[in-house]
């Protein structure tokens, strides 16, 4: 006496198969209608042109518009951007001290970026922002006193994102986070 180690039913062998008969139907000669062709008034032609099951909004939004700038006083923040972006690049190729940055970042990020710097350095290469060289800089501005500024650097045959968030510090601009991509 064998013992299975599942009880699977087994197939009885001892009966005939049952042939089954497989019907193919051709597909419909025509493409069914886009949605905006469909009057939802009129009836369908067929059993395929049927409206679809979620309902249409019958009012657009109206998009938002986010002003490119809107602080008058300070600087483009466009402008500001890429000199700081330039600015890093500088230090990070040792032909700046990070110093001559502080005026541009808080002190989180001042300090951040310098020890980042120096974990490359101590790592026996340099940082990939030394050979860096600034593309296109976009900025706008969400709400008063604060811009997002988002660039593109160009590292040998890399394009790498640079994204800042700028706000306004003691009536001039100061970089409160970044992001090297």
């Amino acid at each position: 006496m064998s013992t299975a180690l599942f009880d699977t039913p087994q197939p009885d062998l001892a009966k005939p198969a049952v042939a089954r008969l497989l019907t193919a139907r051709p597909a419909p000669r025509r493409e069914p209608p886009f949605d905006d062709e469909i009057d939802i008034h009129r009836p369908a032609l067929t059993r395929f042109d049927r409206p679809l099951p979620f309902e249409r909004p019958q009012i657009r939004p109206e998009p938002v518009v986010i002003r490119r700038r809107i602080d008058d006083e300070l600087p483009d923040p466009a402008v500001w951007g890429r000199r700081l972006l330039i600015g890093l690049v500088e230090a990070a190729a040792g032909k700046r001290p990070m110093q001559q940055l502080d005026e541009f970042l808080t002190p989180a990020i001042a300090q951040g970026l310098r020890a980042e710097l120096q974990r490359s350095e101590t790592a026996g290469r340099r940082h990939w922002l030394h050979r860096a060289t600034p593309g296109s800089v976009r900025a706008m501005q969400p709400c008063r006193g604060i811009a997002e500024v988002s660039a593109t650097v160009y590292v040998g045959p890399r394009v790498r994102a640079l994204a800042l968030r700028v706000e306004r510090r003691h009536d001039r601009w100061r970089c409160t986070r970044i992001q090297l991509g």
